[in-house]
């Protein structure tokens, strides 16, 4: 390209400012107050008081499901965690044979599970997490392939059905 070197620098500055205002949008987010509340325990068994989807969105909260988690890998990993905005839904703990996970919890719509596993080799690993969610028939699943170490998302979309 030729012409003259300030100019070229003029022009590099600006598509550079042009783009740093979505950049910034995106990186710099702050915390809204939805993530910011906790998440609502719904074991009430009082059910005249408990308020609709569209209450708990205006009060910052989030609608919760009852689901249960089920984590298949091969072979079994040494650590494996599933978290949901900083809350451990799924542990070692949670073993119920030997590469089988289970846990009855209550996810919320829209936030993204985190899933991380870690093995002592570096061969090839597969995972799979099935999200069964009371009253809805299909399952929502991932299959995740790793060598030592796994970090991967399970995205839960806000207009899941139930």
């Amino acid at each position: 390209m030729k012409g003259n070197p300030l100019l070229r620098l003029g022009i590099v500055l600006l598509v550079l400012a042009a783009v740093l205002w979505p950049v910034c949008r995106l990186t710099l987010h702050r915390a809204t107050p939805q993530a910011v509340m906790p998440i609502t325990n719904s074991t009430e068994t009082d059910t005249s008081s408990t308020p609709d989807a569209s209450d708990l969105l205006k009060l910052g909260k989030r609608p919760t499901l009852r689901a249960t988690l089920l984590l298949h890998a091969a072979p079994s990993p040494q650590h494996c965690l599933i978290t949901q905005a900083g809350r451990k839904l799924l542990t070692k703990n949670d073993q119920i044979s030997p590469g089988e996970y289970r846990a009855a919890i209550e996810i919320t719509k829209g936030e993204d599970l985190l899933v991380s596993a870690d093995w002592g080799d570096e061969e090839p690993h597969a995972l799979r997490l099935e999200v069964l969610v009371h009253g809805y028939q299909a399952p929502l699943e991932k299959s995740f392939w790793a060598q030592k170490t796994l970090e991967d998302t399970l995205p839960l979309p806000k207009s899941f059905l139930p």
